[in-house]
């Protein structure tokens, strides 16, 4: 073979980033990326990335030096994208055990004087409330929201950890409240799903329309508007096909109007949405969304964000109307309570949440108890003696309101 011939192979992984490293470990850094497609996958199943990639060549590509060069752009940009998102990942975990550090070490952080608590801080707690306060932090909730739950409720008289707990429970049961599920409506409803790229929307579709199938019997109808990352509108055509329901492409407004128009004969119309994260896409995209009469937005979030992070998409998204919460990966969260605190930002009620990757099974209704319960996790010592502890998977398994 000529040298100057490229050799072309397919190369499969669980990630863009893990088959882009095996691509350079097989061609070098001169490797041309010819296709980028997602496979595989289904109802029960895992998608992998497949990328057909060439080794470097003076005809590598069909197109010649200026198709090669192109393509070569292209490689570099998903090998910049990998390394982009591997560095966000290795920042997020360094940041994590920032925060765990600071919070086990907070005693000698303290700011003196009257306004020592402020900041989230375990000064002039009792054993008692101190024991509740740190139960909070472990289970992820920002250190002053904490501060002031506990200051609140040891304002009301609690003493023992398991009063204070009970009244901040009480407490964040009104203010975090649970809704009837997407799929439990009883008339027709138009859902579209938005929220920041990767908590899950597109999985979440699939797992609304077969709860809806299975349990309520309604006709389904699917539409996506993500037409910017690639193969989206595949994963949802292919989980559309699995379950024998129409599945729509729109690339604009017009589109979007065929789509609906299309879907008039279903009970439930679900739009699933791209992720995107700065302000003029938002706006963009919300603005396609509301041209639909009568759409419901319901934000999607990711649990294992962080309380933090999952504070700034609550912040981001607040002004466009989002009437419900949906939120997600429940199970890779290490302290899924910092959702309380986004929830109570935006301000809407949470309609389900999802802990596993299975369809449909890792979806649940939530009830005001089970949602609270779930994310707070209270010990025994937290509870009154009477009671057993609540907090587990089955909760989250009960009909909303």
């Amino acid at each position: 073979m000529n040298s100057s011939t490229p050799m072309i192979r397919t190369f499969r992984a669980r990630d863009a980033r893990s088959a882009l490293t095996a691509v350079k470990a097989a061609f070098g850094s001169d490797a041309v990326i010819i296709e980028t497609k997602q496979i595989g996958g289904g109802l029960f199943g895992r998608p992998q990335i497949e990328v057909t990639a060439a080794s470097g060549g003076e005809r590598a590509g069909q197109g010649g030096s200026g198709s090669q060069s192109q393509q070569r752009q292209q490689t570099q940009q998903s090998e910049r994208d990998a390394r982009m998102e591997s560095d966000m990942a290795a920042l997020r975990r360094v940041m994590d055990d920032v925060r765990r550090t600071l919070h086990t070490n907070k005693p000698a952080l303290r700011s003196t004087g009257a306004s020592a608590g402020a900041d989230g801080d375990e000064a002039e707690l009792t054993a008692e409330a101190r024991r509740v306060f740190r139960h909070l932090l472990e289970r992820g909730m920002e250190g002053v929201q904490a501060r002031s739950l506990v200051d609140d409720a040891l304002e009301t008289g609690a003493e023992r950890a398991s009063e204070v707990f009970s009244v901040i429970v009480s407490q964040l049961r009104k203010l975090v409240p649970a809704s009837s599920a997407p799929w439990s409506a009883d008339a027709r409803r138009t859902v579209a799903l938005v929220g920041p790229t990767g908590v899950g929307k597109t999985t979440a579709i699939a797992k609304i329309a077969a709860r809806a199938l299975l349990e309520t019997r309604f006709k389904i109808g699917l539409i996506t508007v993500d037409t910017y990352r690639v193969g989206a509108s595949d994963q949802l055509a292919r989980y559309g096909k699995i379950m024998g329901v129409p599945t729509y492409v729109a690339r604009d407004r017009a589109a979007l109007a065929s789509a609906v128009a299309s879907t008039r004969d279903a009970d439930l119309v679900l739009i699933d949405t791209a992720g995107r994260s700065d302000a003029e896409s938002i706006v963009a995209q919300m603005e396609l969304i509301k041209s639909v009469p009568q759409v419901q937005l319901q934000l999607v979030m990711s649990v294992a964000t962080g309380a933090r992070e999952l504070a700034a998409v609550a912040r981001r998204y607040k002004d466009f109307g989002a009437e419900r919460l949906i939120f997600t990966k429940l199970d890779e969260a290490d302290g899924p309570a910092g959702a309380l605190s986004a929830a109570q930002i935006i301000a809407r009620p949470v309609s389900c949440i999802c802990d596993g990757q299975r369809v449909p099974e890792d979806i649940h209704p939530v009830t005001d108890v089970s949602l609270v319960d779930t994310f707070l996790a209270p010990t025994p010592a937290l509870l009154p003696s009477r009671t057993a502890p609540a907090a587990n998977k089955e909760q989250v398994r009960g009909s909303g309101r």
